[in-house]
């Protein structure tokens, strides 16, 4: 992979690190997000 591609992957793995811990962050247990799914 070329070093644009590498960079592209850890920021759109960073954006969704930051949906989950925001939608996590709106519920009162978030384990069950992981119990729904």
């Amino acid at each position: 992979m070329t070093e644009y591609s590498l960079s592209h992957l850890k920021e759109l793995e960073a954006e969704a690190i930051h949906i989950i811990r925001e939608v996590a962050a709106e519920f009162e247990n978030p384990v069950m997000l992981y119990s729904i799914g």
